[in-house]
C-alpha cells in the first residue's frame, strides 16, 4: 500500500529532527537536545498542573488537573522514549489532551532511564508512582477507587507492565491503553522488524540499541519480555494501537492476542501510520478521541 501524505509528512518531520539517529549520540546528548526544543505555543488548557518530586523515590511527575468540581478519575502516563530518552517536557501536549478529553487527573511519570537505571529500575519506579498517586489521590481531588494506566511506545511498555504489577498486588484498575507498546526483546525477531526496520523513522537498529541499554544483561531478557510471561488472565480491560509501519507492530497486536485469549476485554486497532503518531495528524488525532473515549468510559463505568 502506498504511504499517505500524512505518514510521508510524518516521515520527514521526525528526519528533520534527527529522530531517525537517535542513537549516533550518546542519551545524555540527545536528552540535552531535546531539552531544548521549543515549548508548544498553543499548550491545551487544564484548570492546573504541578510539578513536584515523589521524594521517596526521587521520581518527577506533574499532575495535571481538569477543570469541574470533582472528585476525578486519575490516569498514570508514561512516556516514549525508548526506555532512554524524553521526559515531562516531550509528552506536556499529550498529557493535557487527555486530562481535558476525559475529566481526569492526568499523572505523567519520569521513571528511570537506561542506561544510568537499567531493567528492572523503570519498571520499578513507574509502579512506585502509581501506588503513590493511589495513596495521594484525595489530596488532589482523586477518586482512588477509579484509575487507569496509559503510554505510548517504551511508556506502553511501563503501562503494561505496572497493570500486571498491581494486579498481582491485589489493586485494581479500570483500564490499560498503549499506542505502540515495546512487549518483547529483539531476539524474538518478529517478521515485523525485518519489514519495518528501515525508512519508517524508528528502525530495528535504534531500537536494538535500546535494548541494549535497558537490559545489559542478557539473562534478563525473558524476564524483561513482557509478551512472554505466562499468565495474562484477570487483567484490566485494554485497549492497544499499533503502526503498520513500525517494527514493533507484531508484538503489539502478539499482546493484545494474549490479553484476548486470556479473557481481558480487549479493542486492538492497527493504524496505516509509523511510530510516534499519537496525537499529531488526523490519524493521531483520531486515536486521541478513541483513547480519550476508552478511557472516560471505562473509569467512569
Amino acid at each position: 500500500m502506498a504511504l499517505s501524505k500524512e505518514v510521508l509528512d510524518t516521515i520527514a518531520f521526525s528526519k528533520q529532527h534527527g529522530f531517525d539517529k537517535l542513537k549516533l549520540a550518546s542519551p545524555e546528548e540527545t536528552r540535552k537536545a531535546m531539552a531544548k526544543a521549543m515549548p508548544d505555543p498553543g499548550p491545551t488548557a487544564v484548570a492546573n498542573v504541578i510539578s513536584k518530586n515523589i521524594t521517596h523515590h526521587s521520581i518527577p511527575v506533574r499532575i495535571y488537573i481538569p477543570y469541574g468540581e470533582g472528585p476525578f478519575p486519575l490516569i498514570c502516563y508514561y512516556h516514549g522514549g525508548g526506555f532512554v530518552l524524553m521526559g515531562l517536557e516531550t509528552h506536556d501536549e499529550i498529557c493535557r489532551q487527555i486530562c481535558k478529553n476525559t475529566g481526569c487527573i492526568v499523572m505523567s511519570v519520569a521513571y528511570k532511564l537506561a542506561p544510568e537505571h537499567p531493567y528492572p529500575q523503570g519498571p520499578e519506579s513507574s509502579v512506585a508512582a502509581v501506588v503513590w498517586l493511589h495513596e495521594h489521590a484525595a489530596e488532589y481531588n482523586g477518586s482512588s477507587e477509579s484509575m487507569a494506566v496509559a503510554g505510548d511506545s517504551a511508556g506502553g511498555y511501563m503501562t503494561l507492565y505496572v497493570a500486571r504489577m498491581l494486579t498481582k498486588q491485589g489493586m485494581a484498575l479500570k483500564a490499560q491503553f498503549a499506542t505502540y507498546p515495546v512487549t518483547d526483546h529483539y531476539s524474538a525477531n518478529h517478521p515485523s522488524y525485518q519489514e519495518n526496520g528501515k525508512d519508517y523513522v524508528l528502525t530495528a537498529e535504534i531500537m536494538k540499541w535500546f535494548w541494549d541499554n535497558y537490559v545489559p544483561d542478557p539473562t534478563l531478557f525473558e524476564e524483561a519480555s513482557i509478551l512472554r510471561a505466562g499468565d495474562f488472565s484477570g487483567l484490566p480491560p485494554a485497549m492497544i494501537f499499533t503502526c503498520n509501519y513500525d517494527p514493533l507492530r507484531d508484538e503489539g497486536k502478539a499482546y493484545a492476542d494474549k490479553l484476548q485469549k486470556a479473557g481481558v476485554p480487549t479493542v486492538y486497532k492497527n493504524y496505516e501510520n509509523i511510530h510516534g503518531f499519537f496525537g499529531t495528524g488526523a490519524m493521531g488525532e483520531q486515536a486521541m478521541q478513541e483513547a480519550s473515549a476508552f478511557l472516560k468510559d471505562k473509569l467512569n463505568g
